[in-house]
């Protein structure tokens, strides 16, 4: 997702497939900035950042988490949701913030925006389902005694394609932002974009209202049986 962001706003990208690969990567090619999940599959992000600062050739690199602010270093807090640490990356590299993509231009008017109340962020979401929207959505969430925290989905003719939220991707971010709503509100925008990537993550394959239908068991289940 970020790096079709990134190339939309004129950006060039190297992509590498977890932590191990990217040094490999960062071996033979200079970099201008770094920006990775704060969870990978072969180490957290802190810990590649760890890395990345005692090199020589990378140590002055701006590095740039997208994740859980709750599992970073003391005193190093991540961004819990991508739009926003890809546009503090794109300011960093003096990007002109006109050529922005959306969701990232703050300028940009949202064609839907609200608060997640009195209806709840699984109406919002079934509503331009149904009406086959196709575009990014900001969330940020509020649960109860937590720092307000942000989400990013996608949604292309009224099918969620993309989410991304505290760490988490497809499903289970869904569901904690569903979770997290309903514990405390928030804010939501939509920005229609009919010019998203192609293919969706791989367990967002069911429409949004089965989806959303399972999801929806799913946090009935575990109000049921808190862990």
């Amino acid at each position: 997702m970020y790096s079709h962001l990134a190339e939309l706003a004129g950006v060039t990208v190297i992509q590498a497939d977890g932590a191990l690969h990217a040094l490999t990567q960062l071996e033979r090619t200079p970099v201008d900035a770094i920006i990775c999940d704060a969870q990978m599959t072969d180490m957290s992000g802190a810990e590649f950042r760890s890395i990345l600062e005692d090199d020589a050739h990378t140590g002055a690199l701006p590095i740039y988490l997208i994740g859980d602010d709750e599992h970073g270093a003391p005193g190093r807090a991540t961004n819990s949701a991508g739009p926003q640490v890809l546009a503090e990356a794109l300011e960093a590299l003096g990007v002109d913030d006109s050529a922005y993509p959306l969701p990232l231009r703050t300028t940009a008017r949202p064609q839907l925006s609200g608060q997640l109340e009195p209806f709840s962020l699984s109406e919002f979401l079934n509503w331009a389902a149904e009406l086959s929207c196709s575009g990014h959505w900001l969330i940020t969430v509020s649960a109860a005694g937590q720092l307000p925290r942000g989400g990013h989905l996608t949604m292309h003719e009224g099918r969620l394609t993309y989410a991304e939220f505290a760490g988490r991707a497809g499903r289970g971010a869904v569901l904690e932002l569903l979770r997290r709503s309903e514990q405390g509100g928030g804010q939501f925008r939509f920005y229609h974009c009919p010019s998203l990537p192609p293919g969706r993550q791989p367990d967002l394959a069911a429409p949004t209202n089965r989806l959303l239908m399972e999801l929806a068991v799913d946090l009935d289940e575990t109000s049921a049986h808190p862990h």
